[in-house]
């Protein structure tokens, strides 16, 4: 078996214990869900896992080799690589031969009419062959192509942030590590990816960890949850789903634990005031029994949650216009054109749309940060706008927690005539008073983000923009901002790709497609997509009968001839259809004959769902290749 046991395991970062004697066991072929709030020590524990040597203290077994892969939240690659190149490093014939024919084979495109380029081609085709190289190769294709990578020739040097990470989990999903860990994979994807992802995950057959914010994500990958706070690490079986239930059960009886903790205190307290004093051993020990009660009680006083009850100003019915409006970099080449779009008080509207096309430069120009191509932007008299960004501005690492939002006011006047300490805030917000003087640079991504949305909270907005607000907040912190923006009297306007979040929040969602066009929705995301597979089945089912019903009139001089590796998937795909056929029917035959293992079906309906989805690509390609081939 290839599991991977950690026994009593220590580490201490200053004066805060990440992990506290904890122990576990991922058992072979076991998909993981990691949860717990921000700086709970989460993204440490995968490091860990990946390099045991930054543990104080515990012990590992494992098999020799036994293969780590840890996608995390920085990424080092080489930035003189192509993006192919960066994911096929190794040292193994198979990956030397996918590189000299890449290599080759852009040679040879350019130049074919070189006989010495021509030779290095057909050399690098037979090693190919003899390597058995031409699945490899499909495999990174497949991966970087899904991933969104259409030129797997340009230089890692010239990507954005998001997109190295991205070639960073391409890299490690090729490997196929026998423990993969996977350190907010979803950031910086598009909805498509993220679908892909989760596909992908439930049919990967080796160990899996994963931290994410993407609940839908979490519950359809996990198998088992592992919660860390407070140095400890508890196990629950399931998905997150099934994390939750057994959450309420346990917060219901420490919630009667509690109440029964308070009863007995109130006795122990008219007794020790009655003027008890240690003439015995049994009072003695009845008296420390009230002080350690007592402890108790404080502490649980002291245990906190995220509260959000900031206030916003008052806004007027007039909040913002968009009038024909084209924006991005290049007016020759807009990336949303001649948008119309009226944007009401209390409405929460939600943008979408695949990567690159244009969601946050047109909050950009919504907020003044960037002028419109064409077109206007009218805003209200009453708006006071701000602006949470993906990566936050004005978040000096040297300086202290506490100072950080004295600069913006040192007290939160509300309506009432209440008055908060920036103390008090950083309290509510899960900044205790011993944290509050740190310096920025020592918080986790997660708590710089929390903080950064006190600051603009503080600024008591009526209208916000979001710009992919889920990423690397903690799920926690997730639920009280969904119920806190619910609630908010004023207007919401997020991109996000994290479909729980805009299930919740979102009434109106905006899609932006391809080449600058613009779609309005009313309704969620969920509704969004029912409503998208409904036409794109539609559509499909026109175009295959017209296909029928027309004649092939394409002379065979213009079509289109196989390339070699065409011809080498031609010749096996039909093979790999009915073995794909074969399997589905041996899955739903397991699937009757498990029909009450709870556990079992959902792990064959995930494996069922990934070889479906294969056969569809598989069928998909079979007919692009029976053209080719007729």
């Amino acid at each position: 078996m290839r599991d991977f046991k950690a026994v009593n395991w220590n580490k201490t970062y200053g004066e805060r214990q990440i992990l506290d004697n904890v122990s576990f066991l991922v058992r072979e072929g076991e998909h993981i869900g990691l949860v717990g709030p921000n700086g709970a020590g989460k993204s440490t524990l995968l490091q860990m896992i990946n390099d045991t040597a930054l543990l104080d203290s515990g012990e590992v077994t494992c098999a020799d080799d036994f293969t780590i892969g840890l996608v995390g939240q920085e990424t080092i690659l080489d930035p003189s690589h192509s993006i192919f190149e960066a994911v096929a490093s190794g040292n193994s014939p198979k990956i030397k031969a996918v590189i000299e024919y890449e290599k080759a084979m852009a040679m040879y495109s350019d130049h074919s009419d070189d006989e010495r380029i021509a030779k290095r081609y057909n050399s690098a085709e037979n090693e190919m062959t003899r390597t058995d190289g031409w699945q490899l190769d499909t495999t990174i294709r497949t991966i970087l192509t899904k991933l969104g990578f259409s030129d797997l020739y340009q230089q890692v040097s010239a990507l954005s942030g998001g997109e190295r990470k991205r070639v960073s989990l391409a890299k490690v999903l090729i490997d196929e590590p026998d423990l993969l860990l996977l350190d907010e994979p979803t950031n910086h994807m598009d909805f498509k990816m993220v679908n892909w992802l989760e596909n992908y995950l439930a049919a990967y057959k080796k160990s899996v960890i994963v931290v994410t914010h993407d609940r839908y994500f979490l519950d359809r990958i996990s198998q088992h949850i592992f919660a860390l706070h407070n140095g400890q690490l508890k196990q629950y079986r399931g998905n997150y789903q099934d994390y939750l239930d057994k959450q309420v059960i346990e917060q219901d009886i420490a919630d009667a634990t509690f109440k029964n903790k308070q009863k007995l205190y109130k006795q122990e307290l008219q007794w020790m005031r009655r003027g008890a004093k240690a003439r015995t051993t049994k009072q003695q020990a009845r008296i420390n029994r009230f002080e350690n009660l007592k402890e108790e009680i404080k502490e649980n006083h002291t245990a906190t949650h995220l509260t959000i009850d900031l206030e916003e100003s008052r806004l007027g019915d007039k909040v913002i216009q968009l009038d024909k409006l084209s924006v991005g970099y290049d007016k020759n080449q807009p990336l949303i054109r001649s948008l119309d779009l009226l944007i009401q008080k209390g409405e929460k509207l939600g943008i979408i749309g695949d990567n690159g096309l244009g969601k946050t430069t047109l909050l950009n120009t919504i907020s003044g940060d960037l002028s419109p191509i064409a077109g206007e932007v009218t805003i209200g008299e009453t708006v006071k706008m701000a602006y949470f960004k993906q990566i936050p501005e004005d978040l000096p690492d040297d300086e202290r927690v506490i100072n950080y939002l004295d600069q913006l006011a040192k007290e939160y006047h509300y309506d009432d005539g209440r008055l908060v300490s920036t103390s008090q805030l950083l309290d509510q917000f899960l900044f205790p008073r011993e944290r509050q003087g740190e310096y920025i640079y020592k918080l986790s991504g997660g708590e710089k983000k929390r903080l950064y949305l006190l600051k603009i909270l503080m600024q008591r907005p009526n209208v916000l923009l979001l710009d992919e607000p889920t990423n690397d907040l903690d799920i926690e912190t997730l639920n009280i901002l969904e119920e806190y923006l619910d609630t908010f009297k004023g207007t919401v306007i997020t991109v996000s790709h994290d479909r729980y979040f805009l299930d919740k929040i979102a009434d109106r969602l905006l899609y932006i497609n391809n080449e600058g066009n613009w779609q309005l929705f009313y309704g969620n995301y969920s509704e969004f997509m029912a409503t998208q597979k409904a036409s794109e089945a539609k559509a499909k089912k026109q175009l295959t009968t017209k296909a029928n019903n027309s004649e092939n009139s394409v002379p065979k001089s213009t079509k289109k001839k196989m390339n070699y590796q065409q011809k080498k998937d031609w010749e096996v795909i039909e093979d790999q259809i009915s073995d794909l056929e074969e399997e589905i029917a041996q899955i739903k035959s397991d699937m009757e004959a498990n029909g009450n293992d709870y556990g079992k079906l959902s792990d064959l309906q995930k494996e069922l769902d990934s070889k479906e989805n294969d056969l569809l690509e598989k069928m998909t390609y079979w007919e692009e290749l029976s053209d080719l081939a007729q």
